[in-house]
């Protein structure tokens, strides 16, 4: 494994080409017609929340080579469904059967929801049990940020000072991921008048997040670059 100190890409300056598949499997080979797996990682995220499908998107752009720039990685357009839904057989079933009819087929199907007030460990096994159950020709894998998506933020708070009107000595919490509430964590150090709104921010601090400070603080973060590096593998 590489070192944790890593050239982390300015995602807006990041080549497509760094995290996508080449040309010639984007395209869609005869392989890709006849639905046959592909050398080049594929990976389909599934999401619970408005703000999180261009967030998780962003997050990918700069995760992916951040953890191997000499991998090409597809990564498709994250979708959508509601958490009581994937909790649910038939909701998950048809989650991962839209995820299935992708082109490029995925390679890894990333299934995230929040923790909340559950144990993440617990939740994590009820839908790989389930995911197995309803499809299990599926390449699912399943990461769930504890508490919430937010807390990867507060594990690397200090990428935020100085911006969104947070303070310029912005520092993370003891514990990040012990934290309920952390979009109210941000919100009583923004401006009055102006909260932390998900589908305003998530997808601009996912474009800022220190990604050695959340790997190194936040333990459902770290689970999610593991599975990553085992897809990219």
């Amino acid at each position: 494994m590489q070192s944790l100190q890593r050239q982390d890409p300015d995602p807006d300056r990041t080549s497509a080409s760094r995290f996508h598949a080449p040309r010639a499997c984007e395209s869609g080979d005869r392989g890709s017609r006849r639905g046959a797996r592909m050398t080049v990682p594929v990976i389909a995220p599934i999401v619970e929340g408005h703000g999180e499908r261009e967030a998780v998107q962003a997050l990918l752009a700069r995760l992916l080579p951040w953890l191997d720039d000499q991998r090409y990685v597809h990564v498709h357009p994250p979708n959508r469904k509601p958490r009581d839904l994937l909790l649910k057989s038939h909701g998950l079933a048809a989650a991962l059967r839209e995820a299935m009819t992708l082109r490029p087929l995925p390679s890894g199907v990333l299934i995230m929801i929040d923790a909340d007030d559950e144990c993440p460990m617990t939740l994590a096994e009820h839908l790989r049990d389930l995911a197995k159950v309803v499809h299990p020709d599926a390449p699912s894998f399943v990461v769930i940020p504890n508490r919430e998506f937010e807390a990867w933020f507060l594990a690397a708070a200090s990428s935020f000072a100085g911006k969104f009107g947070l303070p310029e000595d912005l520092r993370p919490p003891p514990d990040p991921e012990a934290i309920r509430d952390a979009k109210g964590w941000f919100t009583k150090r923004m401006p009055r008048g102006r909260p932390y709104k998900p589908a305003v921010h998530q997808k601009q601090f996912a474009k800022l997040l220190d990604l050695d400070a959340a790997r190194g603080s936040s333990r459902s973060f770290r689970k999610l670059c593991s599975d990553l590096e085992r897809i990219l593998t």
